[in-house]
């Protein structure tokens, strides 16, 4: 996982990393725990983050797009089997960076459900610059 390699360099950067994901309590644990997942997993089934940060929701294009099919099967090649969706698939993802004064520094949508920027690209943002 991308993000927990970087975990340092972004604590360096004075952020911390927490995941927010659609499914339950228990559901979140048993990601962590398949995955060594080291962060704070916060549950949104009802997807109240997801809105106050307008996050859309996608079309079938977003599930299905030649974007998502090449990541998706070069998950597989790495070895890690894609599960039974859970939640709102169409619900699109995005990333936000937020310093410890609550202050977005920086907000990624993203425009399939596979689009996800690089640790690295974040890390190299100008205004994360302490």
């Amino acid at each position: 996982m991308q993000l927990r390699n970087a975990q340092k360099q972004f604590e360096e950067k004075g952020f911390g990393i927490v995941l927010v994901g659609l499914g339950t309590a228990q559901q979140a644990e048993e990601f962590r725990e398949e995955f060594s997942v080291p962060f704070p997993i916060i549950c949104d089934p009802h997807k109240e983050l997801y809105r106050q940060y307008g996050l859309r929701r996608g079309g079938v294009s977003s599930l299905i797009s030649p974007g998502v099919i090449v990541r998706g099967m070069r998950t597989v090649t790495r070895g890690y089997t894609p599960g039974m969706p859970q939640g709102d698939v169409m619900q699109m993802p995005g990333v936000f960076l937020i310093d410890t004064e609550g202050r977005i520094r920086y907000s990624y949508f993203s425009k399939d459900a596979s689009d996800h920027p690089p640790a690295e690209a974040l890390l190299a943002l100008e205004n994360l610059s302490s």
